[in-house]
């Protein structure tokens, strides 16, 4: 009886052993699982303003337009997966330019002093725009962009992508430019203007290349 009682007590020490061992090395991955998960969960970028880039297109009933570009100052995002959680990015209205086809360098110079003087966007005294994410959805960027010092809320679609911790977001939308205060030519603040009318509407496409 004493010998069963032995050989059950060796069993019962090896099995207490090999549990405990057991329960240490699940515990250590599943620390190793939750830590990964953890780092790929929440991911900070830093904005590469050279990559980057903003075109607008503004245009007339008539149907003419001008298009140009405006230069990233700088800015961040923060993504969880593919999805956006948070972000930020400085225009330099400084750095604006014109690229109409088929127009001479003076001509988009000329333009381009008109858009940042005081019919447009006042750049002497408001040189930087942004844009800052204050909600975002898989698919939807709900932030603050400021402009002559004007902040409003917009709403904007985007794709965003990140491959090894190389990030790219981008964006196309339109914005009201009278309620940021540029009303220069337009209908609901201006009566006859004829062939002087220009629309209210103003599009974008935003590209930002992003890395850890």
């Amino acid at each position: 009886m004493k010998k069963t009682v032995l050989i059950f007590g060796i069993a019962a020490m090896f099995m207490s052993c090999g549990t405990s061992s057991t329960d240490s090395s699940t515990a250590s991955t599943s620390e190793a699982q939750e830590a990964a998960v953890a780092e790929s969960a929440n991911q900070s970028f830093t904005v590469n303003a050279a990559e980057s880039s903003v075109s607008w297109k503004g245009t007339k009933p008539a149907g003419d337009a001008h298009t140009g570009t405006v230069a990233i100052k700088k800015g961040m995002l923060s993504a969880e997966g593919n999805v956006i959680t948070a972000g930020s990015f400085v225009m330099d209205l400084t750095q604006m330019t014109v690229t109409d086809e088929g127009m001479d360098d003076e001509t988009k110079g000329k333009l381009v002093g008109h858009l940042s003087n005081g019919d447009f966007f006042e750049v002497e005294k408001y040189p930087m725009a942004r844009f800052e994410v204050s909600s975002a959805t898989a698919d939807s960027l709900t932030g603050n962009l400021t402009i002559k010092d004007v902040t409003k809320s917009i709403t904007v679609p985007y794709f965003f992508q990140n491959d090894n911790g190389a990030a790219m977001a981008s964006s196309t939308f339109t914005i009201d430019r009278t309620i940021w205060g540029v009303t220069y030519n337009s209908g609901n603040f201006f009566e006859n203007l004829g062939d002087y009318l220009i629309d209210d509407m103003v599009s974008f496409q935003v590209s930002l290349k992003a890395s850890k």
